[in-house]
C-alpha cells in the first residue's frame, strides 16, 4: 500500500478516534477498501484496535459490516457489468493462475469458498466477480462475507489489543 494512502487512513482513524463516529468511520474505511480494493481492510482494523482496544469487538463488527456491504455492492456492480466489461478492462484476469483456482474452489463449494475466502489472506475478488456473474445470491454472499470477516477482523483486533501489554511485560515484566 502507498504510504501517503496508509498515512491518509491512519490520520482519519486518530481524528475520529474521539468522535461518537468512530464505529461508523471504521465501517466507512472498510466499506471503500473493499469496493476498490485499495487497501486492505486490516489496515484499519490494526490501527482503530491499537486505538481504542477496549472497543475492539465493536470495531471487528464494523469493519466486518463495512465489509461484507462492500463485497455484496462489488458482487451487484460486476453483474450489471458482466463478463466482456471485466475481460475488456482486465484481459489479463482470465489467464492468472489464482483467479482460476478461485474460480475453480467457487464453482465447486460456491457460498462456503465464499467464506473461506472472507478468512483467508487470498484475494477474495475472484470469487466476488464469479458469484456477480454466474450466481445472484447477494443475500448469501453478504452473510458469507460477514461471518468470515467477523472472525478474521477479531482475531486481527483481539491480538492487536494484547500485542502492547505483552510487549510491556516481555521488557519490563
Amino acid at each position: 500500500m502507498l504510504p501517503k494512502l496508509e498515512g491518509l487512513l491512519q490520520h482519519i482513524l486518530r481524528y475520529s478516534a474521539e468522535s461518537p463516529f468512530f464505529m461508523l468511520t471504521c465501517g466507512g474505511l472498510a466499506l471503500l477498501g473493499t469496493v476498490t480494493a485499495a487497501y486492505p481492510v486490516t489496515t484499519v482494523v490494526v490501527p482503530a484496535a491499537l486505538l481504542l482496544p477496549q472497543r475492539w469487538k465493536s470495531i471487528s463488527f464494523w469493519t466486518a459490516l463495512g465489509s461484507a456491504l462492500g463485497a455484496t455492492l462489488l458482487v451487484i456492480s460486476i453483474h450489471h457489468m458482466g463478463w466482456a466489461a471485466l475481460y475488456e478492462h482486465y484481459p489479463q484476469v482470465a489467464s492468472h493462475p489464482d483467479w482460476q483456482r478461485i474460480m475453480s474452489w467457487v464453482d465447486q463449494f460456491g457460498i462456503t469458498a465464499l467464506f473461506v475466502l472472507a478468512i483467508s489472506p487470498l484475494p477474495q475478488t475472484p470469487g466476488l466477480i464469479f458469484f456477480g456473474i454466474a450466481r445472484h445470491d447477494y443475500l448469501l454472499v453478504f452473510l458469507a462475507m460477514l461471518a468470515g470477516k467477523l472472525l478474521k477482523y477479531a482475531a486481527f483486533a483481539y491480538v492487536t489489543k494484547q500485542f502492547p501489554n505483552r510487549f510491556e511485560r516481555l521488557f519490563h515484566g
